[in-house]
């Protein structure tokens, strides 16, 4: 089946018929069924059907059977962020004539539409996945799993963590030996506020880590089980603190920048939820700064919110500096077509502007926290619902207030 491919390829570029490559060697039909797959023959028929066309055909068949294991290591150098490995192997496997027609092309292209979404390049990325999809039926078991899980990558990328976790509970473990699928799980069920299940997820993904050596994604992997340890014990947070800046340290004596950056981001996050708004404020702007020298649309995003909420509920800020940022970020949002952010954004000018509060409590309360939920975003969930019991006890609406109330009192069944 293989020195068929080979053999129809190599014909259809030289610009030769089936006749034309058989003649005085074989039948019309007999290289049909050659290049087809479908009949036997000789070696002395293939030494000179490779004649004809030049070619060598052991060394054929072994670019043909390498596609696979560069495939592999594709994915490996992907799953343990090896950037420069990565470009590396894309470029080895475009010159790889046998890349769109081989039974690795899916794999490939599966590969490819996570290669983009490491870009930001969703709508790139979402077109591969789809046209992978709609070919279901003609993947084996583990393109399956990786395509399941590539799309829970998209999602997540989409902050919708619904449609994360449903594709990734479809992966079965036993035919799908990248268990990397459980750090997405954890990071997925993190935004939902599942602790229970980001944690257990979570050591999973870092036992799978530890066993293949891959330092960056064990730290990635430690700071999600960290979150997931948070408390409002002020004493414990002074350790939750301490833990944040050995993983820092951590990160800066290999050099992993924009782990550090995440690292200040959920610290950052940490502050916030618990009202040390000047804090939370200091670790925003640092990140800001950093996102000039490494640029992280997603994370920038997140830091402008968090700044200029922080500022506001200090209410020590520059007007000017603060509406700079909003429409940095509104720009940014729109770029990515992030519609939380735009969400977030919208409402944030309304504070900023000293415009009537009411709107921005009707707004948050009818438009932002429904789609919050669509996402299944807890972690902003909880932020914002916070912040409207608050204003539902200063406005006496006890009855929302109770009701908003008796949801973080009902126990939540695993």
């Amino acid at each position: 089946m293989k020195e068929g491919l080979i053999i129809k390829y190599y014909r259809e570029r030289a610009g030769l018929t089936q006749t034309q490559l058989g003649e005085g060697i074989c039948s019309v039909t007999h290289i049909s069924k050659i290049e087809r797959g479908h009949t036997q023959y000789s070696s002395e028929i293939t030494h000179l059907i490779c004649k004809r066309l030049n070619i060598d055909l052991i060394k054929e068949l072994e670019k043909f059977d390498m596609l696979e294991t560069k495939l592999h290591e594709w994915l490996d150098a992907m799953v343990k962020q090896q950037k420069e490995d990565i470009e590396l192997i894309k470029e080895e496997l475009a010159q790889n004539p046998y890349l769109h027609f081989s039974e690795t092309k899916y794999f490939h292209s599966i590969l490819l539409a996570r290669y983009h979404l490491m870009q930001g390049e969703q709508e790139k990325g979402k077109s591969l996945l789809d046209s992978c999809q709609n070919a279901w039926n003609t993947l084996d078991r583990f393109e399956r799993n990786l395509l399941e899980h590539t799309w829970s990558i998209y999602f997540l990328n989409l902050q919708n963590c619904k449609e994360a976790i449903a594709h990734l509970k479809n992966i079965n473990p036993k035919e799908y030996n990248n268990h990397e699928f459980y750090f997405h799980l954890a990071t997925s069920s993190h935004l939902m506020n599942d602790k229970v299940k980001a944690y257990h997820y979570g050591t999973l993904a870092l036992s799978h880590f530890r066993e293949t050596n891959n330092f960056k994604r064990i730290l990635d992997t430690e700071t999600v089980l960290l979150i997931q340890m948070g408390t409002y014990d002020l004493c414990q947070f002074e350790e939750t603190v301490k833990q944040y800046h050995t993983l820092i340290k951590s990160c800066r004596a290999h050099k992993e920048e924009a782990r550090e950056m995440n690292l200040w981001h959920n610290l950052a996050v940490e502050y916030f939820a618990k009202g040390f708004y000047s804090e939370a404020s200091e670790v925003y702007k640092k990140l800001l700064e950093q996102s000039e020298v490494n640029p992280n649309p997603p994370l920038k995003l997140s830091a402008i919110r968090g700044y200029v909420h922080s500022c506001l509920n200090l209410d020590y800020y520059k007007k000017q500096d603060l509406r700079s940022l909003l429409d940095d970020g509104r720009r940014l949002a729109e770029q990515f077509q992030n519609e939380t952010y735009q969400y977030v954004f919208y409402m944030l000018d309304i504070l900023l502007e000293d415009k009537d509060i009411n709107d921005y409590y009707l707004f948050l309360e009818n438009t932002f926290l429904p789609h919050l939920h669509g996402l299944g975003n807890s972690t902003l969930i909880t932020l914002y619902e916070k912040e409207l019991f608050h204003y539902y006890r200063k406005s006496s609406q006890h009855e929302k207030a109770s009701g908003l109330a008796a949801k973080y009192f009902e126990p939540q069944i695993h």
